[in-house]
C-alpha cells in the first residue's frame, strides 16, 4: 500500500473545516433551506480541485460532485451542499483507508472488501447518500474488472453494463438491476434522495455484493 500524501490529507482537513463554516451559514425560509452561495462556491471549487488531483476527472467522485455543483446558479440549497459534502467525505475515507492506491494497482478481494465495508459503515451511521455513492463505486470497480476478464473496453457504468449484456456476460435481469442502481444514485445526486430509505441503499449494497460473488466469484 502506498504511503498517504500528507499534503493531501491536510487539504482534506482544511476542506472539512471550511465545510463547517458553510454549514453554519444555513438559513431557512418557508420554501427551503440554503447556505451562503459564495462560501459554498469557494469550498466547492477547492474540493473539485482536490478530487481532480487525487481521483481524476473520470472518477465517480469528481463527476458526481461536479454534476451537483454545476446546477448551482444563484441559490445554494442546503441539500445540494449536504450531498457534495457526503461525496467528499466518502472520497476522503476511501483515500485514507488505502483503497485508492490499491484500486489503481489491482482489483482483488481486499479492495472489494474494503469498499463494501466502508459502504456498510456509512449505512450504520445513517449516511445513505454517501453510502449509495460508495456502493456505486464498488459496482463500477467490479464492472471494470469483469470487462477486463471479457476483453471489453472500460468506460462508464452505463456503457460497461450494456457492453457486458451484449456480450452475454449476464442476463437482462442483471442489466436492469444495474440500471436501477444507477437511477438511485442519480436521484441522490439530483437531490431526490428523500424517496429512499436507508434499507433501500442496504438492499443495493447487498445486491452489488451478490453480483460480485456470482460474476467475479469473490465473496465480500
Amino acid at each position: 500500500m502506498l504511503k498517504l500524501d500528507t499534503m493531501i490529507v491536510k487539504k482534506f482537513d482544511e476542506l472539512a473545516e471550511k465545510a463547517k463554516k458553510v454549514n453554519a451559514s444555513q438559513q431557512v425560509t418557508d420554501v427551503a433551506a440554503f447556505v451562503d452561495s459564495k462560501k459554498f462556491q469557494d469550498w466547492a471549487t477547492a474540493a473539485l480541485s482536490l478530487l481532480q488531483k487525487v481521483f481524476g476527472e473520470k472518477s465517480l467522485y469528481y463527476r458526481n460532485f461536479s454534476a451537483i455543483y454545476s446546477k448551482i446558479i444563484n441559490i445554494a440549497y442546503k441539500e445540494s451542499f449536504d450531498n457534495c459534502r457526503a461525496i467528499l467525505q466518502a472520497a476522503r475515507e476511501e483515500y485514507e483507508g488505502g483503497g485508492l492506491s490499491e484500486v489503481k494497482l489491482f482489483l482483488d478481494h481486499a479492495v472489494l472488501e474494503f469498499l463494501a465495508a466502508k459502504t456498510a459503515e456509512l449505512l450504520r451511521r445513517g449516511e445513505k447518500e454517501a453510502a449509495c455513492i460508495m456502493a456505486y463505486v464498488l459496482l463500477e470497480q467490479a464492472l471494470q474488472h469483469l470487462c477486463s476478464r471479457k476483453g471489453i473496453a472500460q468506460g462508464s457504468v452505463e456503457l460497461m453494463n450494456d457492453a457486458l449484456y451484449q456480450a452475454k456476460a449476464y442476463q437482462v435481469g442483471t442489466q436492469q438491476r444495474i440500471k436501477d442502481w444507477g437511477y438511485m444514485k442519480e436521484d441522490f445526486i439530483q437531490c431526490h434522495g428523500e424517496k429512499y430509505r436507508t434499507a433501500d441503499v442496504d438492499d443495493m449494497l447487498r445486491g452489488v455484493q451478490r453480483f460480485i460473488a456470482k460474476e467475479l466469484e469473490v465473496t465480500t
